[in-house]
């Protein structure tokens, strides 16, 4: 009788304190949320050559449809980044302020990038290669703010700047061919670097590297004239994001280097043909952060050389 006790006794203490468990575990606290709220601006390229720009392609407040969100503060860095999905100047998230450095009131920097990846190693920076497609190429909008939760509440503005040189081709004949026909089939951008580092901290660029070609039209014979440039990169999109830097024009000697224009192309005149291959047009510019370039390609005489250093016609 008295073991039956017993176990009937010691039946009743664990219901008890299964029951006690669980009334803790209801009652403990939800961790509190800092939410965030992001608005969007952008400050526009520079225009030099506003007689024939648009905007309508480039990544704009209108067209910026997401962006990766990164913070610091203390020790801290997250390099996993919060995704933001964007439209009409509004950004949204279901992640919150870091909580501690809410309780704290820690100053929190935010950095937002549209493209590229981010890193913590030797400062903060995105890397970014352009795409050599020029058909999946993509603008990199990059932009920073630091606050506390006490101040800002959670509500975050960006100003979105443009870390690339953006650039439109356009091409023509040459007056001085006027007594010849040219065609051409392709147009290559040749010795241009693809991949750098954006510093966030000084919005400069480092290690800018790896030289490659960017064709900025392969089709159908064009025959051009004279009066009229034709945009090459129509098909294609057209505009090329570039990383900033300094193109130095090959100097037509008989070493192909540095920045050159490669043309496939047919020169004729009176039907008799005068040329027929690849020639090459030195090509120099300083490419700089924040500005777009109607770039126009004249071909003439004085421009066409071969590979040999010598001019296709003179």
């Amino acid at each position: 009788m008295l073991n039956k006790f017993a176990y009937v006794a010691a039946s009743v203490l664990l219901l008890a304190a299964c029951s006690s468990d669980d009334e803790n575990e209801a009652q403990q606290p939800q961790q509190k949320q800092y939410p965030l709220s992001i608005e969007v601006m952008e400050t526009p390229y520079t225009t030099p050559d506003a007689s024939r720009t648009t905007r309508a392609e480039i990544s704009t407040k209108s067209s910026l449809t997401g962006f990766t969100l990164n913070y610091q503060y203390e020790a801290v860095t997250s390099t996993s980044g919060i995704d933001i999905t964007c439209s009409n100047g509004k950004g949204t998230t279901d992640k919150s302020w870091p909580g501690d450095a809410a309780s704290y009131n820690y100053l929190v920097n935010w950095y937002a990038h549209s493209n590229g990846e981010f890193y913590s190693d030797n400062g903060l920076y995105i890397d970014f290669t352009v795409d050599q497609n020029t058909f999946d190429q993509k603008d990199l909008l990059v932009a920073k703010t630091s606050d506390t939760w006490s101040h800002c509440g959670g509500k975050l503005a960006f100003t979105f700047d443009h870390a690339c040189t953006a650039l439109r081709f356009f091409v023509k004949k040459a007056t001085n061919l006027n007594d010849y026909t040219l065609n051409v089939t392709n147009i290559t951008l040749c010795n241009v670097k693809k991949d750098g580092e954006y510093v966030l901290s000084s919005g400069e660029w480092r290690s800018v590297r790896t030289d490659v070609n960017f064709t900025l039209y392969n089709g159908s014979a064009l025959t051009l004239n004279s009066t009229d440039y034709i945009a090459l990169t129509d098909t294609n999109g057209p505009w090329l994001f570039m990383i900033p830097q300094t193109l130095r024009a090959w100097d037509g000697t008989s070493e192909l280097g540095d920045t050159y224009i490669q043309i496939t192309c047919t020169i004729t005149k009176d039907a008799a043909n005068v040329y027929s291959g690849t020639a090459y047009i030195p090509f120099g510019a300083v490419l700089q952060k924040g500005y777009q370039h109607d770039v126009n390609i004249n071909i003439g005489k004085n421009s066409l050389y071969k590979a040999s250093g010598t001019k296709v016609i003179n």
